[in-house]
Parts: C-alpha cells; sequence; structure tokens
C-alpha cells in the first residue's frame, strides 16, 4: 500500500538515513524537495497563505491527494500564467487536499518545509541525492 505523503515525510523527520534507502529515487519526494529548497523553483505567488476552505473528509478520502498533485506544482512556478490563475488553481488545490497534505503544500510555498520537518533540511536532501548541493558563497 501506498503510504501518504506526510508519512513519508514523518519518517525521514524521524530516520532521514531513510532518504538514503527506503526513498531513494521517490520522484515524489524529489518534486517536493525541490520546490522546498531550490531557490529559482519557488512557486509565483503571494509570501501569505491564501483563505481556503479546508476539506473535512479523513485521509485518504479527499478528492485529490498529494501523490496526485505533485506533477502539477510546475503550474505554479510559470510566467504564462496570470497571477489571478495562479492563486486560483493554489487554492483549489489547497481544497481538494486533506488539511494534513495542505499544510506541506503551504510550507513547500514557502520553502519552509524544515519549520513542519525540522531533521529535514537542504544539507540532508542534497547528501541523499534529491537536489545539487547547496553552492557556497564565495567571499568578495
Amino acid at each position: 500500500m501506498t503510504k501518504f505523503v506526510t508519512e513519508m515525510l514523518a519518517e525521514i523527520n524521524d530516520n532521514p538515513e531513510l532518504l538514503k534507502t527506503t526513498y531513494k529515487g521517490n520522484n515524489v519526494l524529489k518534486f517536493i524537495f525541490e520546490h522546498s529548497f531550490i531557490k529559482e523553483k519557488r512557486f509565483l505567488l503571494p509570501d501569505t497563505d491564501p483563505p481556503f476552505k479546508k476539506d473535512a473528509a479523513p485521509i485518504g478520502m479527499s478528492p485529490a491527494n498529494f501523490l496526485q498533485e505533485t506533477k502539477r506544482f510546475y503550474v505554479f512556478c510559470r510566467e504564462d500564467l496570470s497571477k489571478l490563475r495562479r492563486e486560483t488553481l493554489f487554492i483549489q488545490l489547497l481544497e481538494n487536499v486533506h488539511p494534513s497534505e495542505a499544510d506541506v503544500i503551504l510550507a513547500v510555498k514557502n520553502q519552509k518545509l524544515t519549520k513542519l520537518y525540522p531533521k529535514i533540511t537542504a544539507k540532508v536532501v542534497a547528501d541523499a541525492g534529491f537536489i545539487p548541493a547547496p553552492q557556497k558563497k564565495e567571499k568578495e
């Protein structure tokens, strides 16, 4: 049975070594980490969280789930869409997933995944091969 993204992230937060073993090569996590830690992949959305109606269904029973929706993250980085269209699509996404998944999506949008999962840092993710290693700033 496939685990929910929130379950995978909680397991990784408890034991970051799982990134190198159990979850090595997981494309869903790769998308999440890229948008969470790579500046160029930050969503083109306002810094504030939008108002949205949280789905009341139990996890797994929402109209959509995080696993399905990660492949659409690129939409929130598209400059050819109007600001209103991007924000509308984002609110629809948040309303269609379980509230715990919406919290993770908001953390990804704000590139603050580490606030929800303190042990999942850019260095840990880069060491596991999900994103390029952060570049060290050269002294001028």
